[in-house]
């Protein structure tokens, strides 16, 4: 026989092998990588942005091929959501879509199924670089015992300029609605040495450590190491945490328009774009927020007595309970955590648990639902903007997009801009769509002045139902209230009054 009838025999026995399962290799075992692409942690869809992974250390994929149960790259949906299957080990994730910087995140464990939400900002500067930042951490590594403080060295460099270096214990730090500790330097490629402490962060056992990159075209790159902190002591008992009793939003006119609540939806309408270093809202599309009040339970007395508080929650239709936060526990007496996940939506109702823990002990839970309005806004109507010959005691219309909530209160205000006034009048609404402005007795505004020009706006505008959804849509809040976050009305009109 010759050489080439040698091989081609041999080929043959070699496949006959594979056909008889002689020399099958199984296939590894897979989990799953999800979550959402947002433009901020509680921002809008990120849609049609491609997400690929490749293993930690690697510079490809494992295979190339994808398939019904495996694939290495996917694009997100409307709602900006992913879904990767893969075999089980450490992973890098990374986003791109035109228009938009790049992110990646580092070190995306996968075993059964990941939850992993990403933010991607749109580029500042397409003309600069879209290569996200390398990161190097110094003094905590993955699978690191951590028993307190502990001394960590973050550098970072790239073809751009580094713009914020964050980090935090059991988080993806970075600014947002969150109301959480982390660490923050800005303008440096180095944060030097930083001590960082868990329990600052409230938690315990296995978490994680986590570090975020900006440069100044908005490339992002997220590193995740789980890391063991040591848990306290189990303590025979731990009391529960209590419900708040402090009202959340009184007017001056009508009292108590959103009584105490431990759990509030809240629905901001307009995208307001970020100044400085935390948020003045959220962005469009991803406007739903919930704020959760407690009051500290009776084992809460510093010190570590107990080593935080565990917030739980689940979403209607969803079958179990997930771990979303933990809150440090420092003695105070009333806490107020905000949950921006990108999975709220309106009418979905999320239910949270928060119980008070200390090593493997939990108390039993502070329970509480909510269910978030929708979006919702007001168009001003009369006297119409630049309207001529207003009446001295004009009566003031404005119109609603949509009825929600049970409640709609309103807060217009005009003013005499072009002689200084800009305090101007205020008056104070609810369930109507239309207010006589009745003049002020004895006072410069005993009525308007003839021939005179007045702005008018509507400074605030809420929808609330406290009676079954426990939620708040805000439409307009320019300066009622530091209680939600400032959205300024889309509208302002002018109007010009008649003669005596």
């Amino acid at each position: 026989m010759t050489k080439t009838r040698v091989v081609f025999a041999a080929l043959l026995s070699l496949g006959a092998a594979f056909l008889a399962g002689c020399l099958f290799v199984s296939a590894p075992s897979t989990g799953t990588v999800e979550g959402y692409v947002t433009d901020h942690l509680s921002g809008e869809a990120v849609a049609g942005a491609t997400v690929k992974a490749w293993p930690l250390g690697g510079a490809n994929p494992m295979y190339s091929v994808g398939s019904p149960y495996y694939g290495t790259s996917t694009v997100t949906d409307g709602r900006g959501f992913y879904r990767l299957v893969l075999p089980e080990g450490l992973y890098v994730l990374e986003v791109r879509k035109d228009g938009h910087a790049t992110s990646r995140v580092e070190g995306v464990k996968v075993a059964s199924t990941a939850r992993v939400d990403i933010v991607q900002k749109p580029v500042v500067n397409p003309n600069w670089s879209l290569t996200p930042p390398t990161v190097t951490i110094t003094g905590i590594s993955e699978g690191a015992t951590v028993s307190g403080p502990v001394n960590v060295t973050i550098n970072a460099q790239g073809p751009n300029d580094i713009l914020y270096i964050y980090a935090a214990f059991g988080k993806m730090p970075g600014a947002s609605l969150l109301t959480a500790p982390r660490e923050l330097r800005t303008n440096t490629y180095t944060t030097g040495t930083l001590t960082i402490n868990p329990a600052t962060y409230g938690v315990s056992g296995w978490t994680t450590f986590e570090v975020v990159v900006y440069d100044y075209n908005e490339n992002r790159t997220h590193v995740i190491y789980r890391v063991y902190v040591t848990p306290a002591s189990d303590p025979v008992s731990i009391a529960p945490p209590l419900e708040p009793t402090a009202n959340i939003l009184t007017d001056a006119v009508f009292g108590v328009l959103i009584p105490a609540r431990t759990a509030l939806a809240v629905t901001l309408n307009k995208k307001v774009a970020f100044y400085g270093l935390e948020p003045t809202a959220a962005p469009a599309g991803g406007n739903v927020y919930v704020e959760l009040r407690w009051r500290r339970s009776a084992s809460d007395t510093g010190g570590g007595a107990i080593t935080g508080y565990r917030i739980y929650r689940k979403l209607a239709g969803e079958a179990d309970f997930r771990l979303l936060y933990t809150v440090a526990a420092p003695g105070a007496s009333t806490y107020l955590y905000r949950d921006s996940t990108p999975d709220l939506q309106v009418g979905v109702t999320a239910t949270y648990r928060i119980v008070a823990y200390r090593g493997n002990v939990e108390s039993a839970p502070l329970e509480a639902s909510c269910t978030p309005l929708p979006t919702w806004d007001v168009r001003l109507v009369s006297p119409a903007d630049e309207a001529k010959d207003v009446d001295l005691f004009p009566t003031f219309t404005w119109a609603p997009t949509a009825i929600v909530g049970t409640t709609q209160f309103y807060q217009l205000a005009f003013w005499d801009m072009p002689h200084g006034d800009t305090a101007g009048i205020v008056i104070r609404v609810l369930n109507a769509t239309s207010a006589q402005y009745t003049g002020i007795s004895g006072s410069a505004w005993e009525r308007l002045q003839p021939h005179r020009m007045y702005h008018w706006e509507m400074r605030a505008a809420f929808a609330i139902d406290v009676t079954t959804a426990n939620a708040v849509s805000i439409a307009t809040n320019n300066g009622y209230t530091t209680v939600f976050p400032t959205q300024t009305p889309w509208e302002i009109f002018t109007f010009t009054t008649r003669g005596w």
